[in-house]
């Protein structure tokens, strides 16, 4: 008998037996899990069957695929108008940038604060996962938020993006802001005035521009990411407000540009919104009117600590255009965007100053 044990046929079909019994199970398990998965799909495909469903673009990114996730915003937002239980389907992105998960957050907020149900699933992709799981986005799909004039979003899972959001100007969080970026990029805190000086314009943007008819009934949403791969911050800004083109159509009473674009056609050639953006940026638009260069405040002063280097790669879209100011590049999307994004950065090779 033991010397059967030994011998290369018997060997050989013990191997063989094994092998089929192991593939006989590894069948068995994926059957399970198959079954799993189909009765996963079934409960789900049931819960969110009264759902209108908006299907995300494979590249999330607001900055670099601008019209496809115009067009996806845009049907976020017609389901909130419509009152609609929403879910996002973010099976197929591949790619998101911080941009437009500010957008997601502040999207999933307006749902909740308005009663709507609202749920999304996961991407696939691991990386574009990851990312949107650190952003707090997913455990904050299942809390109740009612309609405050703060929010903070804190990162899940160590993450490196937290977001705030307000109707007012808040000096004291940018300043805390600015402290961190600066410890995280120069070791220690840093005065960064081109980054205290576009969070305060923004805000107070939204606060006295967004809503035509009243003051102060907009929320700004800010997130802030640590780039610990290029050692850099950067900082995603939007409010869903008129933007900054039908703001100027519908100025309201305190707006310092009202009535400016009518007094701008009588006293200067513009052909579209992307080169009227460009003379906004520039201090053009005000210098038509007034006769005064109008430097170092409101939406000339954000592009000035640019050019000063204070800032770098900053990015506006509003409305039908989009502005990438350190290219020079003004472009007129066929997509609107309803309200105002505005991003930029800040890294070791921008200005900054010692307490």
């Amino acid at each position: 008998m033991k010397k059967r044990y030994k011998e290369r046929g018997y060997i050989n079909w013990i191997k063989s037996r094994n092998i089929k019994a192991a593939k006989r199970k590894r069948t068995h398990f994926k059957r399970l899990e198959a079954r799993k998965l189909a009765s996963v799909k079934k409960a789900r495909a049931q819960r969110y069957k009264n759902f209108t469903k908006v299907i995300a673009p494979h590249n999330l990114s607001l900055l670099n695929n601008t019209e496809s996730v115009n067009f996806f915003i845009a049907e976020l937002k017609s389901a909130y108008d419509n009152n609609e239980k929403t879910l996002v389907v973010l099976n197929q992105v591949d790619e998101i940038d911080y941009g437009s998960i500010v957008v997601l957050l502040s999207v999933m907020i307006k749902f909740k604060s308005k009663g709507l149900d609202f749920d999304g699933t996961l991407p696939e992709n691991k990386q574009a996962k990851k990312k949107l799981i650190n952003s707090g986005f997913f455990s904050n799909l299942f809390k109740h938020h009612d309609e405050n004039d703060y929010y903070e979003i804190s990162p899940e899972n160590g993450g490196n993006i937290c977001t705030h959001a307000q109707k007012k100007v808040d000096s004291e969080l940018g300043d805390r802001l600015i402290q961190q970026a600066s410890k995280f990029i120069w070791g220690n805190e840093k005065r960064c005035p081109g980054v205290q000086r576009t969070l305060i314009e923004l805000m107070q943007n939204t606060n006295n521009h967004a809503d035509a008819e009243k003051l102060g009934e907009k929320h700004w949403w800010l997130s802030v990411s640590f780039d610990e791969v290029n050692h850099s911050v950067s900082f995603a800004f939007v409010d869903f407000g008129v933007g900054i083109f039908e703001n100027l159509k519908n100025p309201t009473q305190k707006n310092m540009l009202k009535n400016l674009t009518e007094k701008l056609s009588e006293l200067f050639h513009f052909n579209d919104n992307a080169e009227l953006l460009s003379m906004i940026l520039s201090g053009q638009l005000h210098k038509t009117v007034t006769g005064k260069k109008y430097r170092g405040k409101g939406l000339p002063g954000v592009a000035q600590a640019c050019e000063r280097k204070q800032i770098r790669n900053l990015r506006f879209i509003t409305n039908d255009v989009s502005a990438d100011v350190n290219k020079g590049l003004f472009e007129l999307l066929e997509m609107p965007f309803h309200g105002t994004f505005v991003y930029w950065e800040l890294d070791a090779t921008n200005e900054n100053f010692e307490y």
